[in-house]
């Protein structure tokens, strides 16, 4: 190996102090999305059902996984999904309720079609990316959202304020994405919601408050 692209000490330690700086960060981070969401779901008296992170498997289990696995497998919040339903109704025939976070949308608006997401090198610059929440309110269908399984379908949701294909307004399914900092106070992010709510009815989706605003 040429000696002369060996990093010295120096840099490696300041990329491991950056490195223990990004994961104190990332915990910070998901702390206020986790809040966010558990807020969101008690002003509309919805129950959280679990949720499903769509860039990456989940986390591998104890004593489970491989070691050639995806880095972003130990990273899902990525891009995940927060699933709620009404308390005490019947999933037949209730609302469903989804919060949608798109942690980086480099991946999804990068020009290449068929880039990998683990070259992140080529992903969207962080500078031009975003970071953003989106929602998904719809009747008692259960179906999947396989559009989160495109590419091209996630930049046009995340570029054209939640739009989705088609076929999912003609199953009563709708979608709103805004950015990440509507979140950022509670005063804002009941406005976001009360804009939720006049979405979801117009729409003929009875979402509605609850809880009494903070």
């Amino acid at each position: 190996m040429n000696p002369s692209i060996i990093p010295s000490a120096s840099k490696i330690d300041q990329a491991l102090l950056d490195v223990r700086k990004a994961y104190r960060l990332l915990h910070d981070y998901q702390r206020i999305v986790l809040d966010a969401v558990n807020y969101i779901g008690k002003q509309f008296g919805l129950s959280y059902r679990g949720g499903i992170p769509y860039f990456s498997n989940v986390s591998p289990r104890e004593e489970k996984g491989k070691l050639d696995n995806c880095a972003w497998d130990w990273l899902n919040m990525v891009f995940y999904e927060f699933y709620f339903r009404p308390e005490g109704e019947d999933d037949k025939t209730s609302l469903r309720f989804s919060v949608i976070l798109i942690s980086d949308s480099g991946w999804f608006c990068a020009e290449d079609e068929y880039l990998v997401k683990s070259n992140v090198a080529h992903y969207l610059a962080p500078e031009l990316s975003s970071t953003k929440v989106g929602f998904i309110v719809s009747g008692p269908q259960n179906v999947a959202f396989s559009f989160t399984e495109s590419k091209e379908a996630m930049k046009t949701f995340i570029v054209n304020s939640g739009e989705l294909p088609a076929e999912y307004a003609a199953k009563g399914i709708y979608g709103k994405c805004f950015d990440m900092g509507r979140l950022a106070s509670e005063e804002e992010t009941n406005r976001l919601l009360d804009e939720l709510v006049l979405f979801a009815q117009a729409n003929g989706i009875q979402l509605k408050r609850v809880a009494a605003k903070a």
